[in-house]
């Protein structure tokens, strides 16, 4: 702490005061020193003053909420607080809400605004080395006498439980007409005859807080339903991607398959091509080998008949005449024909996008439900066939039975009901699978998975297995398909593919 001197001090940097702030314990330091101690210290938008320890909530605009206002006494340091509102009455309150100084004069016009209803003021006590003191602002004196019993207690009353009419009195009766909560005076002046609560008594505060905490637990256990619904929504829509993202594989397997299949036609195609070029060259080749002979005989005949010419000898020229007119006669009887010739090419045909896309495949949309049905081994005893409750999917009712004979292990079928059927569905595949669930273990579950035409089903008749279980096994509660109240459960799994509707007008 700073030492007591002429002049005060800021107690955090020990030197005279920049731009003080007053905190709501009325000690001053500078504005800096305050703003760098509370980034330091503060917690959860609180600090503890460094000088009295008190905890200080930090404003939500920062330091600079924090009066300014810092005047000294010529014989004291000692800090006199001006009224924030008119700002020549010495402060003789402050409102822990509006976070002003206010003189008497300003208090009261603030306690008459409807902005400052259930605003907390507290009263400037006195001086103390520490600084300002506050206590809890007391009551009009025209009000003692009615509300001096709460004097002492006024200190403890939430700041929501004053009347709205009349800030310093505290709420007495609740009007269940006008759903408002006034003092005694409000309630005789403006609500009498009005159905009402009297606060004042244990019982209705109690009674008031348990319907609220009933209705809170009830909207908490509605919000987690809405929570669950939305999380089964989520992995139904999580299937769904699933399922298309499967789908997409599959179409772009496909397509790559055909294409293979496409490349290997068009390989087959160009060797086709090829060949008819090979034999083209093959026979080209061997017309321009020939002449490419006949052209070199002839050019060395030709170098021979200059050489003789050149030469003076006649018997030479007799000599070689004969082969020279036999190779002349040669050349005026050969032809250049051009031989027959094959060209390949080829020709596309145009592409039939409707036989593609049949070749490809076609998009397969299905419609899935799945619900569970519990049944209790006691209705046994009084029936040999038990059917479950109805589940109505695309217009058509649907209900699992479970059928005990005799001389058979207990059989569970789907089926689907003759009642209540109103569906535009004429003919469809139907898949569906039936899951007995074992409660302990969910790997000894048994499902079995059927697929049925609906055109094959006859009203009331079910479709299912016949021996899914000996009646011993599904009883015996070490096997965990029975719960701790014998009940066991039929999980369905319905899928609805290439429905067919009827036609409608």
């Amino acid at each position: 702490m700073a030492e007591q001197t002429d002049k005060e001090v800021c107690s955090i940097c020990l030197n005279d005061f920049q731009e003080p702030k007053i905190i709501d314990c009325q000690h001053s330091f500078c504005y800096n020193c305050l703003e760098d101690y509370v980034h330091r210290t503060s917690t959860n938008g609180q600090f503890l003053c460094p000088l009295c320890r008190q905890n200080i909530i930090v404003p939500l605009g920062g330091m600079n909420q924090f009066s300014s206002k810092h005047q000294m006494t010529n014989d004291s340091t000692l800090q006199i607080q001006q009224c924030d509102v008119c700002l020549n009455n010495e402060a003789t309150c402050r409102c822990r809400d509006c976070q002003q100084h206010l003189c008497d004069s300003c208090k009261s016009t603030h306690d008459k605004l409807a902005v400052c209803k259930g605003h907390v003021v507290v009263k400037i006590d006195g001086i103390s080395e520490q600084g300002l003191k506050e206590i809890t602002f007391e009551k009009p004196v025209s009000n003692v006498k009615e509300d001096i019993s709460e004097n002492s207690r006024v200190a403890s009353v939430h700041p929501a439980d004053f009347c709205p009419n009349h800030p310093s009195k505290k709420t007495k009766i609740y009007c269940k007409d006008c759903l408002v909560a006034v003092c005694f005076k409000c309630f005789v002046n403006d609500h009498n005859g009005h159905t009402y609560l009297d606060l004042q008594e244990d019982d209705v505060r109690e009674q008031i807080r348990d319907e609220l905490n009933k209705l809170k637990v009830e909207i908490e256990e509605h919000i987690n339903k809405l929570q669950n619904h939305s999380t089964s929504l989520q992995s139904r829509l999580s299937d769904v991607e699933e399922a298309a993202k499967s789908a997409c594989e599959n179409v772009d397997t496909h397509v790559k398959n055909i294409s293979d299949k496409i490349h290997e036609i068009g390989e087959n195609i160009k060797e086709e091509i090829k060949k008819t070029f090979n034999e083209e060259n093959e026979k080209f080749t061997k017309l321009m080998t020939d002449i490419k002979t006949q052209t070199e005989d002839l050019q060395s005949g030709v170098k021979l008949s200059t050489s003789i010419l050149e030469d003076n000898s006649i018997v030479q020229v007799l000599e070689r005449l004969p082969n020279v007119r036999q190779e002349a006669d040669e050349c005026r009887s050969r032809k250049f024909n051009i031989p027959d010739v094959m060209y390949p090419s080829f020709k596309e045909m145009k592409i039939n996008e409707r036989v593609l896309r049949e070749q490809l495949g076609k998009v397969d949309i299905h419609h899935e439900t799945r619900f569970i049905n519990t049944f209790n081994i006691n209705q046994f005893k009084s029936a040999k066939v038990v059917h479950s409750s109805v589940t109505t999917f695309h217009g058509l009712p649907w209900c699992v039975v479970v059928q005990k004979m005799p001389t058979i292990d207990p059989g569970f079928y789907l089926r689907l009901n003759k009642t209540g059927r109103s569906s535009d569905i004429l003919s469809c595949q139907v898949d569906f699978s039936l899951e007995l669930i074992n409660h302990t273990d969910e790997n000894r579950s048994m499902t079995r998975q059927l697929t049925h035409s609906l055109k094959e089903f006859q009203d009331n008749e079910g479709f299912g297995c016949g021996e899914f279980i000996t009646w011993d096994i599904l009883t015996n509660q070490g096997n965990g398909f029975l719960d701790s109240n014998n009940n066991f459960n039929i999980q369905v799994i319905l899928k609805l593919m290439d429905i067919e509707k009827r036609q409608t007008l």
